[in-house]
């Protein structure tokens, strides 16, 4: 059965263009009656009955959109009051991401088409199943805590499983478009905030509810543009840039001068964004991207990756080690504070200046609680679950995967991971090998700009977006497989050897 063919006399684009239309009408009408009313609740009733529609009629439409919804989610919280009014479980337009992945893949799991099961596919169903049993771990202070850490753990995983379903080559060329054109966007708002002004709905969020990494002295608060953190909109940023970067090929990038334009401010604003990790892994990404479109062996792409870094690191040493941004703008202008706070964590990443020696830290210490704790803490003892759900655990989370898996779930979960980091990124690889085009490439940059925060729920834009574009990948590679398989020419082999018995005629030999 399929949920997504169009009636009979209707073209899908007709009907692809009224759901737009209808989609942007009701988000609309949702915002502003909560603007009227002071409360996300009512936005929320209004647009969850729409999300749970489009999914069942037209997955690929909501896919299509989900990228839109992520990146506007903090933005949509700021602009219209009464987010923080509510009591129960936060903010209620939190949900509507979680529920559309959940009804999705509620779509595909009554619908076929899928790829058989392949050996990352395995690997990420056994990583669901223990987070599904981890609810239960008693150490993370309560059920509850355990079932609101699924929201951060579990359900954006399922977007692996719809993109290997729905992610076609179709859909997934809009999605990439989409992050693109995004990312320029979220950018732009950022530079604004940045060196422009903070509109009036962030200046009261961040008096609320910002927090201590926002600020970085001299009355410096760090960009976070649409997003619900400056972590976030930073990630996001590392991700447009590749996705910029894989679509300069010549058969699908924009006029030059446009496209490189795009590249330049999406790269500003990660740069001026003043986060170190993911300046780092965008190099990371840029050089293993590169060698891949070489096709060159592993161990080279992985060599080029790390030189990515180690090139950016003397880069910004020649830069920064003449002070050149503040004998330009002045020593207490925003450029040069931005500027030599990024320029100084990369120079000496495991300086006295930089967080990253913390990091590495607390993310040992998480990895090594895996051997004292075999089974964990829990789903919800590493995400903001624990906080808001337990009575007598706090949230206890690292800034890298390998830590928060050993926390949350134990020996077990660290196994399971780095199977899962071993098969996503030679399924990334190969794609990328075999299918010759951008495309391929892209899935590969996603992945690995997005390193070792595979499972950080809190990046809501980030999370998801990687683990449908790994689906797709893997449903991609797995279909190519299976027609190779069939398209085989079936080769007829020889007859078993016998000897001849005494007086039994000589067998002539077949040519």
């Amino acid at each position: 059965m399929s949920t997504s063919v169009a009636p009979q006399g209707q073209s899908s684009s007709s009907r692809g263009g009224r759901s737009w239309l209808i989609v942007l009408v009701a988000t609309v009408g949702s915002l502003l009656i909560s603007l009227v009313a002071g409360t996300h609740v009512i936005f929320a009733v209004i647009t969850i009955p729409l999300v749970i529609s489009i999914a069942w009629s037209s997955p690929e439409l909501l896919i299509t959109i989900m990228p839109v919804w992520m990146v506007f989610l903090g933005f949509v919280r700021r602009f219209t009051p009464g987010g923080g009014n509510v009591t129960f479980s936060g903010d209620p337009v939190l949900i509507i991401g979680p529920v559309a992945l959940i009804v999705l893949m509620l779509v595909t799991v009554n619908t076929r088409g899928a790829p058989p099961l392949s050996k990352l596919a395995r690997v990420v169903l056994g990583f669901n199943i223990v987070a599904i049993l981890e609810v239960a771990n008693p150490k993370q202070g309560g059920l509850m805590a355990g079932v609101g850490g699924l929201l951060f753990v579990f359900v954006p995983t399922l977007a692996f499983w719809i993109g290997r379903r729905f992610g076609s080559v179709d859909v997934l060329w809009r999605v990439a478009w989409n992050v693109a054109i995004l990312s320029l966007v979220a950018a732009l708002y950022g530079l604004y905030q940045q060196f422009v002004q903070f509109p009036s709905w962030d200046l009261t969020w961040i008096e609320s509810k910002g927090y201590t990494a926002l600020n970085l002295g001299s009355g410096i608060v760090r960009a976070f543009s649409t997003f619900s953190s400056a972590q976030e909109y930073a990630v996001f940023l590392s991700v447009g840039l590749i996705v910029w970067s894989v679509l300069a090929a010549k058969s699908v990038r924009m006029p030059l001068p446009l496209h490189l334009a795009a590249m330049t401010v999406v790269a500003l604003a990660l740069f001026y964004e003043s986060q170190r990790t993911s300046i780092f892994l965008s190099a990371l990404a840029l050089g293993v991207v590169m060698a891949a479109r070489l096709r060159m062996r592993p161990i080279t792409v992985a060599i080029f990756g790390v030189s990515a870094v180690v090139v950016l690191v003397v880069f910004a040493g020649a830069i920064g080690g003449g002070g050149g941004s503040a004998a330009l703008q002045g020593p207490d202008s925003t450029a040069a504070v931005l500027a030599n706070h990024q320029l100084s964590g990369i120079t000496d990443p495991t300086g006295s200046g930089s967080s990253l020696p913390g990091h590495i830290k607390a993310t040992r210490v998480g990895m090594f609680s895996a051997f004292k704790n075999p089974f964990g803490h829990g789903s919800g003892s590493t995400n903001l679950a624990a906080s808001r759900y337990s009575t007598t655990s706090k949230t206890a989370g690292t800034e890298f995967d390998p830590g928060n898996m050993g926390i949350a779930f134990g020996i077990f979960g660290l196994i399971i991971y780095f199977l899962m980091l071993w098969r996503m990124t030679a399924m990334g690889y190969r794609l990328a090998i075999v299918r010759r085009d951008p495309l391929g490439l892209l899935v590969l940059g996603v992945i690995m700009a997005t390193l070792l925060q595979w499972t950080n729920g809190n990046l809501y834009s980030v999370c998801w977006l990687l683990w449908f574009v790994v689906g797709a990948g893997d449903g991609l590679l797995s279909r190519q497989d299976a027609e190779v398989d069939l398209t085989l020419p079936s080769v007829e082999t020889a007859p078993a050897f016998t000897w001849r018995k005494p007086g039994e005629p000589r067998r002539v030999a077949r040519i």
